[in-house]
């Protein structure tokens, strides 16, 4: 019986457990000090895989994630039939041009690797300008055997960009320098991903070979509109909002990219006795967390803010259903999950220009755009909408065409196949 093929997704980071400290993750381990490893099954590469499985593509689907915890490899098969591993790393200072940076170092990625030599495979590193990848590439050589995929996501920036900047001397020098490496490096690969337009663009900078557009996705057979008016009203009432209040509703991690101290601050500025509730769901590192619930804390209309804890699933999606309004305020982004989420739920987005999900809405003429830094302009953005000037949605099969999890993975499988079996593109 002939070999699958087997595509290798490798992280660029390792499980998040400072975004839920003393959480087990969905997956765990008890080492034999008590402590333990884990990891949460909504990785990207878990996801994707598993509606790549789910779509009956012929492959062997790993995903490899370096993680400082572990103290030897973990893995689990999922449900989906993803083979997810954790693989013991060390954190190292990396030269990427003057300056030394820290970032994840995995002897066990690597002899894992050397192992799949004879094997026909696709090696996925997922991320941009990741260190770790740079020696990688080195230590794999030229004469490997399989096409390595690189997948951009989130905020593309290559270093020359950042040039623009105003920087002491040696910050010029550093970047430059890492630049060229970085141009050096993704020669080795043979094709990029990116997730819009402006990534696209800072790719091309440093890299000649095909770049592919690529998303990520969500489920819109469980994302859809809230079915009545009934459940909407019910939702609301369970959380004390009533039928007229305006609600906003914004999600994510506690970032300071995420801009949702700004946003707060704007919706506190609008004019005294609306009725107006923004609703806020994620979660942080301890830092970001406590200064977000201490600014809340100092409103002059802190009723107005309910601060959410990260849920997802159902629980996720009521909120969705309990609100008017979904509001993105990053400074960047590459293909917001949780805007698609808000369009998989039928709700009108206010949104600052950045991200596939943005040039999409500026596409079909939908949504309502906030300048990035513009603080005043959201809060009349705001009070326009508690006037009833509430911006068009996009519409829902528009939407499922572009982020429904099954065209994302047949998008990805085309993209697998030409490599599998055209060899490298790059150059």
């Amino acid at each position: 019986m002939t070999e699958r093929p087997l595509v290798v997704n490798l992280m660029p980071h390792g499980p998040a457990y400072e975004f839920a400290p003393g959480e087990r993750p969905d997956v765990s381990w008890v080492r034999p000090d008590g402590s333990w490893v884990g990891f949460w099954k909504r990785e990207w590469p878990d996801l994707l895989g598993a509606s790549v499985l789910r779509a009956g593509a012929p492959y062997d689907w790993e995903v490899w994630q370096p993680d400082l915890r572990a103290d030897r490899e973990y893995a689990e098969t999922l449900e989906t039939g993803v083979v997810h591993r954790l693989l013991p790393a060390i954190e190292r200072p990396y030269r990427r041009g003057v300056r030394r940076w820290p970032g994840l170092d995995s002897e066990s990625v690597l002899r894992r690797l050397g192992a799949l030599r004879d094997r026909r495979i696709l090696l996925v590193l997922h991320g941009f300008r990741v260190p770790f990848y740079g020696s990688l590439l080195k230590r794999l050589g030229p004469d490997r055997s399989w096409p390595i995929l690189l997948v951009g996501h989130g905020i593309c920036t290559v270093p020359s960009t950042e040039l623009r900047g105003l920087h002491r001397p040696l910050t010029y020098l550093d970047l430059a320098l890492e630049h060229q490496r970085l141009r050096r490096e993704l020669r080795r690969v043979d094709a990029v991903t990116a997730p819009c337009t402006s990534a696209d663009r800072e790719i091309s900078k440093v890299y000649r070979g095909p770049i592919e557009r690529l998303t990520m996705g969500c489920e819109f057979d469980f994302w859809r509109p809230v079915p009545d008016k009934d459940i909407k009203r019910s939702l609301r009432a369970a959380r004390g909002i009533g039928p007229s209040t305006l609600v906003l509703f914004a999600s994510g991690n506690f970032v300071p990219e995420k801009q949702f101290d700004r946003l707060v601050e704007a919706v506190d500025q609008v004019r005294a006795g609306a009725d107006v509730l923004l609703v806020l769901a994620g979660h942080g590192d301890a830092r970001n967390t406590g200064a977000l619930a201490a600014l809340v804390g100092r409103l002059r209309h802190p009723e107005r803010v309910l601060l959410h804890p990260y849920v997802t699933g159902e629980r996720l999606r009521e909120l969705y259903w309990s609100a008017d309004v979904y509001v993105s305020t990053s400074t960047a982004e590459g293909s917001s999950v949780a805007v698609m989420k808000a369009m998989a739920s039928g709700l009108p987005v206010l949104t600052t220009p950045v991200g596939e999900t943005w040039e999409r809405m500026h596409a079909h003429g939908v949504g309502a755009v906030i300048p990035v830094r513009d603080y005043a302009r959201w809060t009349r953005a705001v009070e326009e909408a508690l006037t009833g000037a509430v911006p068009p949605a996009l519409d829902q099969a528009v939407a499922q065409a572009a982020y429904d999890w099954s065209h994302v993975a047949t998008r990805f499988v085309g993209l697998v196949e030409g490599l599998l079996g055209g060899g490298r593109a790059g150059g």
